[in-house]
């Protein structure tokens, strides 16, 4: 399946299932689709000032919230963005080497938010816990690694209208690339940080 087709399957049922819950929380879930910007840190650092990253791409992406107490609401999140494998070479800059599709999944609190108000401007704060999935692809090889991510956002809340507001996001995914699962053998990576600057619709149901 192409990564946008599933990307717009994953959204439309995300919609369908935070409407229903919705209609049954008074205080009122929301869903928001967005688009923005991911700038990748490295795989890999080697000697002499190598290194092995994906490069920094676009990216869409789709995040619900549920209500759970006063400003407190479980968050969840799914994104995808599609660049290039790079080497890093000193001297020259870097040579692409394959193509690097990331799928990004994670689950967790925030705090702040419009809330139930339908106007203003809200600060936020969120973490949480999920998953990197990177799919890497050239003429030679096409393999997949998944690894552990954990995440931490800030943001902005602005009321536009009752159930329709902007949501405005800085979001870091940190985790390492997992080398086991891609190539066989263990290596131990980077602590990589993955920051996404989104900017995204927020409806409220």
């Amino acid at each position: 399946m192409r990564p946008s087709l599933r990307f717009t399957i994953v959204v439309v049922a995300a919609a369908l299932a935070m409407r229903q819950v919705g209609a049954q929380s008074s205080a009122g879930a929301t869903l928001t689709p967005f688009a923005g910007y991911l700038i990748t840190g490295n795989w890999f650092d080697g000697p002499i000032g190598t290194s092995l990253s994906s490069t920094n791409a676009p990216m869409l992406g789709a995040q619900g919230t549920l209500p759970l107490v006063k400003r407190v609401s479980a968050v969840a999140n799914v994104a995808y963005a599609s660049g290039d494998l790079r080497v890093g070479l000193p001297l020259i800059g870097g040579v692409t080497v394959g193509t690097a599709r990331t799928w990004l999944y994670d689950v967790g609190l925030e705090y702040g938010g419009l809330g139930g108000k339908t106007g203003g401007v809200a600060p936020f704060v969120s973490g949480g816990i999920g998953a990197m999935s990177n799919s890497i692809s050239n003429r030679v090889f096409n393999t997949q690694a998944t690894n552990v991510s954990y995440s931490a956002a800030v943001g902005v809340d602005l009321g536009l209208t009752p159930g329709l507001g902007l949501r405005i996001q800085a979001k870091d995914w940190i985790g390492r690339f997992n080398s086991q699962q891609a190539v066989g053998f263990r290596a131990e990576g980077n602590l990589a940080h993955n920051w996404a600057l989104t900017v995204g619709a927020k409806l409220s149901f």
